[in-house]
């Protein structure tokens, strides 16, 4: 476990847009196939958004193993979206249960500040009433839910691949995740003020094309402004899915290639 400088965060995501640029189309397709496939998913009846959350662990690795096959100039086929499961499977179902639990411990903790109102909106799809929107209640609620799932962001920001290709049990692996992030605060402070940036940017600039599609009678573009949001997540989640991977390169060094089994390779761990 190596301890970065600051800088590394910002590094992190350049590594991750040059990694993208270097195939979009490809990138951009397996970003959709995991979009479909989770929204599939979910329309499951009650078990659907509980199997999807269990599942991202899995999915986490596969787009690790996407990012390592594209780094070496290998194909990025749609079939690594399902490799990560192919690479400790159990352990990795039982990081997605904690996972869940974990999730719908933080939801819960959100309710002591807006009385339920971000747990119903997460779980059931209930629109936020007007009140909590107006009284400050679920701006409370979503700050609470931050402060409380960022140890929680912690722990599973290593752990799916440290199960995968280090072998290591769920408990080990949140166990490492948590300290390798916690030991470097500051890349990861740089990293995630500079994704908030970036984010908040372009939502801006989106917002901002609003009254200048009205002002030029340009009405019929606004309906495009949710493709563009569609677009802009499958340009951001595949630079942000590669900089996890060069995240765990910088920290993980040692043994980080021999210990990662190519593509197709059942290591099952349990």
């Amino acid at each position: 476990m190596h301890i970065v400088p600051a800088r590394a965060g910002i590094n992190w995501l350049k590594s991750g847009w040059a990694l993208f640029r270097k195939t979009p189309a490809s990138w951009i397709a397996l970003t959709v196939l995991l979009l479909i496939a989770s929204g599939l998913i979910n329309l499951v009846p009650w078990a659907g958004p509980a199997l999807a959350t269990m599942l991202i662990p899995g999915f986490s690795v596969s787009f690790m193993i996407a990012s390592r096959e594209a780094e070496k100039d290998a194909p990025l086929q749609a079939k690594l979206l399902l490799e990560g499961f192919r690479q400790g499977r159990a352990p990795l179902i039982k990081l997605g249960g904690l996972y869940l639990i974990c999730m719908l411990l933080v939801l819960g903790t959100s309710s002591l500040a807006d009385g339920g109102v971000m747990l119903h909106w997460m779980l059931f799809g209930t629109t936020p009433p007007d009140a909590a929107i107006l009284d400050g209640s679920l701006a409370g609620g979503l700050a609470l839910a931050a402060l409380v799932a960022t140890p929680v962001l912690m722990a599973f920001w290593f752990s799916p691949v440290l199960v995968a290709w280090r072998g290591m049990g769920p408990a080990q692996a949140l166990f490492y995740s948590f300290f390798a992030s916690l030991r470097n605060w500051r890349a990861f402070a740089l990293y995630g003020a500079t994704v908030a940036f970036v984010a908040f940017s372009l939502s801006l600039l989106l917002a901002g094309m609003v009254p200048l599609l009205k002002d030029t009678a340009m009405k019929g573009l606004i309906a495009l402004l949710p493709v563009a949001l569609v677009m802009l997540n499958v340009v951001m989640l595949p630079v942000l899915f590669s900089s996890f991977y060069f995240s765990f390169k910088d920290i993980f060094p040692d043994e980080q290639e021999s210990d990662a089994p190519p593509p197709g390779e059942n290591n099952d761990a349990t």
